[in-house]
């Protein structure tokens, strides 16, 4: 017997449940990352996809400057059109943000309100336009275009549909803007925390972000795939314990005694103490806990040997004694390059892990 096939009984209503299907996927696509430039790129791919044109743009509304900016386009790179200021009047974005309604341009060319040199600079010839308001509720936030519809014009049901996703779109890219400011304020935060410390022992001033630096070049040399992120907080906060070390100690111009040097290396295990509650931290703890520890079992505070020590402090230690060995301290003056490069080289296998060792010595070259 042959392939039994269903036939529909009406094609209008499967095409429109085939339509909320996508609309759905598309949802919970771009409902699934609250990183900014992924779920711009994800709007624009699904709405370029679903409507069946040649390229997609968005368009925000930047308050302080008053006009439109391009936030992510298919058809150029959107950190060149970022430079392109939109005008709210005499433009087709301007137009449909202002009267918060869909426009359909089947031949831009033709019409008053394109601006040419902007095609220019997308090196994209457009042709023709969909665009309609990003809102959530009664509030618009930027605009969706579509360009070039493949193989006729854009209708009232593309608008529609586009209408649609850009709902959608307004609420993720609000989401993702919203903690895109939080990750801003968090990192500020982390920063004050840093320079507190580094003014704290002038000595040190600078040191933080020097050494968080070098240990992002280092982690990307040595093809690190954990996040960058949480690295460059571990390497800012790394002394972050020393904050409940009192001024006698920390401070003191002389050599510590063994007490005092008992209490200098509870810093490591203060700092995890201190970082450990706040949930946004913990994957950046293992530079602040365990950058004191040795390659060969002599470090602190739990006295970790080889891989028992985690990657991000391996890479750190290094990092952190080249910044140290360098920089002028009261008891001694900064060593030279040459002299600093043989002692890292000659602790390989004692105090740092030989193999990135190896490759840091490329990195400083």
């Amino acid at each position: 017997m042959g392939e039994v096939k269903t036939l529909s009984l009406n094609p209008d209503l499967d095409h429109k449940l085939n339509q909320l299907e996508r609309l759905m996927e598309i949802n919970l696509t771009i409902a699934s990352t609250l990183d900014l430039d992924h779920v711009l790129d994800l709007i624009i791919a699904k709405a370029v996809e679903m409507l069946e044109c040649e390229a997609g743009s968005i368009l925000l509304y930047d308050r302080e400057k008053g006009h439109l900016s391009f936030a992510a386009s298919t058809s150029a790179d959107h950190r060149t059109l970022t430079n392109i200021p939109i005008p709210m009047t005499g433009s087709l974005a301007g137009e449909i943000f202002t009267k918060n309604t869909p426009l359909i341009v089947n031949n831009v060319d033709n019409d008053p309100r394109h601006d040419p040199l902007v095609g220019k600079q997308m090196h994209f010839n457009t042709k023709s336009l969909l665009g309609v308001p990003m809102r959530i509720q009664d509030r618009v936030t930027g605009v969706l275009e579509a360009l070039n519809k493949r193989g006729g014009y854009f209708t009232a049901t593309d608008a529609e549909i586009l209408s649609a996703i850009a709902c959608q779109a307004a609420v993720a890219i609000e989401n993702a803007q919203l903690v895109h400011a939080l990750q801003e304020a968090y990192d500020s935060t982390l920063e004050g925390w840093a320079t507190a410390l580094d003014l704290r022992d002038k000595e040190t001033e600078g040191h933080s972000r020097r050494v968080a630096a070098l240990t992002i070049s280092l982690a990307r040399a040595l093809g690190v795939e954990q996040e960058m992120d949480h690295l460059r907080q571990g390497a800012l906060l790394h002394d972050i314990g020393k904050m409940a070390i009192p001024d006698s100690i920390l401070l003191k111009a002389g050599p510590l005694s063994a007490q005092e040097q008992e209490i200098m290396q509870q810093h490591p295990q203060f700092a995890y103490d201190m970082l450990s509650p706040i949930a946004y931290l913990r994957p950046a703890l293992d530079i602040p806990y365990c950058h004191h520890e040795k390659w060969d079992g002599s470090g602190y505070p739990r006295g970790l040997r080889g891989d028992q020590i985690p990657l991000a402090a391996r890479i750190f230690t290094i990092v952190d004694v080249w910044d140290a060995v360098r920089t002028d301290r009261h008891y001694r003056k900064a060593w030279s390059k040459q002299m600093a490069k043989e002692y890292i080289h000659k602790q390989a296998g004692i105090l740092f892990d030989p193999g990135i060792v190896d490759t840091f010595l490329k990195v400083i070259q």
